[in-house]
């Protein structure tokens, strides 16, 4: 993380040398939304950063008459930058924790984008891959990603992948990868399993146990005991992203799930006797409180609003 913010310092101060730019190219591609603001926020950072910006750019002999003769004005000039640097790489990491997408460099180039926001996020991959990640969703990848197209995730996360046949794209996750060449899917990850639900075209899911493919509609699970069978996909597999619900006869406890992972509003209930009454009704990006209502009719339900939160009772 350090190392970005060195590199963001010096390419906002127009300082940044080919490799920086390279570098700060291909995060912006990941990247974009953040990039935006990053620029847009970069004029309002703070008063004594326009002051110092000013300072790192004096004029050299200006200020060697202003100097005892004996300081060496080239190490004047290399202190004014080291705390101009400094502040600069301390203001692009506050921005960009307040933009919940994190990026750094280890040794082998791994490039790291978090959501730990509400909400999705939707990023381009540098070779024209499309992701969307849940909430409490990490990926890594490396940053000669168009040679080597694997991917780490840990979280939820729906893939738009562009094919190209020569690099398979690769999505390792704790209990199994998938692999394919050109199709979309979902992947979700967690602690005693990986769900895979495949939108379009075709993917392969292994791990130590065997592996299984899928095609358009079809669903695995791959945990300790191996790669289960396909089956049909859930229809609401990428309801956190669509906002597009399909319930069915479904338990109450499961349509709140499903309805927290898409809404920022987050709803609660408070009387587990409710769990498992059934609850039917499609809907396609309606408002949470839309839902809520039509809830309350069909389970027998009340519902208190509270700031971002909603409790049934």
């Amino acid at each position: 993380m350090n190392e970005l913010n060195d590199i963001l310092a010096r390419y906002f101060a127009g300082e940044a040398n080919a490799d920086d730019t390279q570098k700060v190219e291909a995060w912006k591609a990941s990247n974009p939304e953040e990039f935006e603001a990053l620029q847009k926020s970069w004029s309002s950072i703070d008063n004594d950063l326009i002051t110092d910006l000013e300072f790192k750019t004096f004029d050299k002999k200006a200020a060697w008459d202003k100097v005892e003769p004996s300081l060496n004005p080239e190490q004047e000039t290399r202190v004014i930058r080291l705390q101009f640097y400094k502040k600069v790489a301390a203001a692009c990491a506050i921005l960009l924790i307040g933009l919940g997408a994190f990026w750094y460099l280890n040794g082998t180039s791994t490039m790291v984008i978090t959501n730990d926001t509400a909400g999705q996020k939707e990023l381009n991959l540098p070779d024209g891959s499309q992701v969307w990640l849940a909430e409490n969703t990490r990926l890594e990848y490396n940053s000669d990603f168009n040679d080597d197209r694997t991917l780490k995730l840990e979280g939820e996360a729906f893939f738009e992948v562009t094919k190209d046949p020569d690099h398979p794209f690769i999505v390792h996750t704790t209990h199994g990868d998938i692999e394919v060449l050109g199709t979309a899917f979902n992947v979700s990850t967690k602690e005693n399993e990986t769900v895979v639900s495949v939108d379009h075209g075709r993917v392969a899911v292994t791990n130590e146990k065997g592996t299984v493919e899928l095609t358009i509609g079809e669903s695995t699970s791959a945990n300790s005991e191996g790669v289960a069978d396909p089956k049909p996909a859930d229809p609401n597999f990428d309801a956190w992203k669509t906002g597009t619900f399909v319930f069915d006869g479904m338990p109450l406890s499961a349509v709140l799930e499903l309805l927290n992972d898409h809404y920022t509003t987050k709803i609660k209930l408070a009387n587990d006797s409710k769990n498992d009454e059934l609850y039917t009704g499609s809907w396609e990006d309606e408002s949470i409180h839309t839902i809520i209502q039509s809830i309350t009719k069909t389970c027998n339900v009340t519902a208190d609003s509270s700031g971002a939160v909603i409790e049934l009772r």
